[in-house]
């Protein structure tokens, strides 16, 4: 017992070291791969930032830069000197061919002028309105001369085209003493700058925000796909409104934090902030997904240790019960196991089987102890035993009861079983020996539902029955 508890005991260190020795490397697997995954992430970001950055630059840049020609052209500040306010005459006829040229030339969806005088809304195909500080939608107008800067680019809704929401470009006219002319500039729908985005983001699987910094206000307080509110970016990307508004520079402020990758970069010219996050979640699911196939693998390799180390364990143990439950003269079981094995068998292997059960002594077994010796007696013994185990094989089983006394089961019927035995007898009494070997058998029909005590109490009345008519004979219990 002590050995099978110093198996099982081994068994348990060696499982509990491979399962240490793989949690160790699944840790050190992780964190490594964490911190690739994380460093991925940190460039995938930067690159984003850096190309939305260029992307949006370029785009905006055209409309800054024919603006600002427009806002220093001779013929519109001229235009603003002979300006009548009749939105019909021949002057304000050449100005609608003026800004008509250049919505065509660089194909806007519009190009407007505000004059400062008359605060009348210009563009290519006419006078859209006046404006008013009392109007909400006019606010950009207001507001932008308050800034008092030379430009402003913002995302606001195109009143003359359907309201559809355009990138604009503000620029202020001045005339050669400062004085405030008016607001020209270029407006275009966003749906250029809409694709440019979605093809970083969907290459790089990164989220995109962009908020204003400080731009004039205008009506248009809402997001508009990848432009946002400060407040719309800050709950969709999951982070703090001071975050989403960091003061950087083109070079931006980097960090990651809670399986994010985080990026704000300011672009000066538009002056937005354009926020880029990527989540490490799919990285670290795809770790997870091959960690788990991993797990599967080590709990495979544990069961078939466990299997095979109990299988070994169990028939080591079994060969380790029969050496020490087996007689030393005869090399046949003993009658301790012969019972256990009986009982532990004689409901779910023998059920269904016919079992015949013998028990049988050597006949005047006393004669060849006190004439040949105790020596002779032994090879008697030994001769039976050998002779018993050889005929009967693998048809039953035999074992020795004590002294001159052997018992064994038959897998078949006691009339078949007695004809076995008999036979055996036979063998036995024409062995070379110095008197002849003879031995007187019971035979039992067995049912499993009683025990071997019982059978051995019945199959020894029938052994006395023949030790009664003579010995050197079989005989069936019938009772």
């Amino acid at each position: 017992m002590n050995k099978k508890n110093s198996v099982v005991t081994a068994n348990i260190i060696v499982i509990i070291l491979i399962v240490l020795g793989f949690v160790w490397m699944q840790i050190n697997d992780f964190l490594f791969y964490k911190q690739v995954a994380t460093e991925q992430a940190e460039n995938d970001v930067m690159l984003s930032a850096m190309d939305i950055n260029s992307e949006i630059t370029l785009l905006a840049k055209e409309q800054l830069v024919v603006s600002q020609m427009m806002a220093n052209d001779i013929f519109l500040k001229s235009w603003c000197a002979n300006e009548t306010g009749n939105a019909y005459d021949e002057n304000c006829t050449q100005l609608y061919e003026y800004l008509t040229t250049y919505k065509e030339k660089y194909n806007y969806d519009v190009v407007f002028f505000v004059s400062n005088k008359t605060y009348n809304y210009y563009y290519d195909s006419g006078l859209n309105k006046v404006v008013s500080p009392a109007v909400e939608f006019d606010s950009w107008y207001f507001n932008f001369l308050d800034l008092n800067q030379e430009y402003d680019i913002q995302i606001d809704h195109d009143e003359v085209n359907k309201f559809s929401v355009s990138l604009f470009v503000n620029c202020l006219v001045q005339d050669e003493h400062g004085n405030i002319l008016g607001v020209v500039g270029a407006g275009k729908v966003i749906d250029d700058f809409q694709q440019s985005m979605e093809s970083i983001v969907n290459s790089l699987g990164v989220d995109v925000s962009i908020v204003s910094m400080g731009n004039a206000h205008n009506s248009f307080n809402g997001s508009a796909g990848f432009y946002k509110t400060v407040d719309d970016a800050a709950a969709e990307m999951e982070l703090s409104v001071d975050e989403i508004t960091t003061d950087t520079d083109s070079k931006g402020v980097q960090w990651s934090t809670n399986n994010k990758s985080v990026i704000v970069v300011n672009n000066e010219m538009l002056n937005w902030n354009i926020i880029v996050q990527k989540d490490l979640y799919e990285s670290i699911n795809d770790m997870m997904k091959r960690s788990y196939g991993r797990v599967a693998l080590m709990i495979s390799v544990i069961i078939v240790y466990i299997f095979v180390s109990t299988k070994l364990l169990s028939n080591l143990r079994k060969i380790e019960i029969v050496k020490e439950n087996t007689d030393e003269l005869t090399g046949l079981i003993n009658k301790k196991l012969f019972e256990s094995r009986y009982e532990m068998n004689r409901k779910k292997q023998f059920w269904g089987q016919h079992i015949s059960l013998f028990i049988l002594d050597v006949d005047n077994f006393k004669h060849f102890n006190d004439n040949y010796g105790h020596l002779y007696g032994n090879t008697v013994l030994r001769t039976m035993a050998t002779t018993l185990k050889e005929e009967i094989g693998i048809e039953g089983e035999v074992a020795r009861w004590g002294g001159d006394e052997f018992v064994g089961v038959l897998f078949c019927e006691s009339d078949l079983a007695k004809r076995i035995m008999e036979a055996i007898l036979d063998e036995i009494r024409v062995k070379d020996a110095k008197s002849p070997i003879t031995f007187s058998c019971g035979v039992i029909d067995c049912d499993y539902k009683h025990t071997i005590n019982e059978l051995l109490e019945r199959a020894d009345k029938a052994l006395y029955e023949s030790k009664e008519k003579g010995k050197a004979q079989v005989s069936v219990y019938r009772g």
